[in-house]
């Protein structure tokens, strides 16, 4: 499972709305739905993690994080 845990600790780091990357980042094309699948780790498309990687300067790791799935899925 892919986990946003990280963007999310780096949005409340660095003191950032939801609505500041909403309607200050339109360059990026982060509409309300993409931001809300971030906060309950949906998935979201590589351009997105790539707007993220430039708006914050940083790397793939700093915004998501790989969890092992449980072995409990019923075949």
């Amino acid at each position: 499972m892919i986990s946003f845990a990280p963007f999310r600790k780096l949005i409340k780091e660095k003191n950032i709305s939801t609505y500041y990357l909403r309607n200050k980042c339109a360059e990026y094309n982060l509409d309300s739905k993409t931001i809300k699948r971030l906060m309950n780790d949906e998935s979201v498309s590589t351009y997105t993690i790539n707007s993220l990687c430039n708006i914050f300067k940083c790397e793939v790791s700093d915004i998501m994080t790989f969890i092992t799935d449980n072995d409990t899925k019923s075949e």
